[in-house]
Formats: structure tokens, C-alpha cells, sequence
């Protein structure tokens, strides 16, 4: 069934249509497309990736409110916080757990 909001063919539609059918807005249009199709099981690299996230996540969780204050401190000036600049340099930096990236 229909689960567009607005008018089906108006500038504001959005959502599918009859699982055939998306209604998507972007950059000021709307346009008609088919049902993506997204694969259900992650490659290697995807998994591989997710792990890694997963453990710069869990390692900026244990750093204490000192650490973190400094992480915070040095992404003032670099349009990020200090989550994303701690995610960011743990990435970059090839970190291997328990290891913590050095603030750049």
C-alpha cells in the first residue's frame, strides 16, 4: 500500500509506493525512483570495518573525564568534537586495542 506523504504527485511527495515506487526530495526536487536494493549480509571489509569502529568507540568510553576534556580541548579549532577528533585519529593512527591514539 501507499505510504506517501503529501499529494502523490505533488513537489512534496515522499515515501513508496506500493513497494515499486519512492518518492525521494533532495536539493529542492522530487523525484521517482525504483526500490533500492541493499545486499543483506555485509562483506569482509564491511565487517572488518564495523569491529574497528566498534572498538574506537569502546576506547574512547574508557577514557576518564581528564582524557576526554583534552581530547575536547584539542578539537576546538578543527570543526569536530572531541568524540569525532578521537574516532577520527584512532582510524588514522592504525590503533590496535588496549592502545589510545595520541592527540594530535
Amino acid at each position: 500500500m501507499a505510504t506517501v506523504k503529501g499529494p502523490l504527485f505533488s513537489v512534496a511527495a515522499t515515501g513508496k509506493f506500493n513497494n515499486l515506487l519512492e518518492f525521494r526530495t533532495g536539493s529542492g526536487k522530487t523525484t521517482v525512483h525504483g526500490i533500492r536494493a541493499c545486499p543483506a549480509t555485509r562483506s569482509q571489509a564491511q565487517q572488518a570495518q564495523a569491529l574497528r569502529f566498534g572498538q574506537a568507540v569502546s576506547g574512547w568510553q574508557a577514557l576518564n573525564t581528564a582524557q576526554k576534556n583534552v581530547w575536547k580541548a584539542a578539537a576546538v579549532y578543527t570543526g569536530h568534537n572531541g568524540y569525532q577528533l578521537y574516532i577520527s585519529e584512532y582510524q588514522t593512527q592504525n590503533i590496535n586495542p588496549p592502545q589510545q591514539p595520541v592527540v594530535p
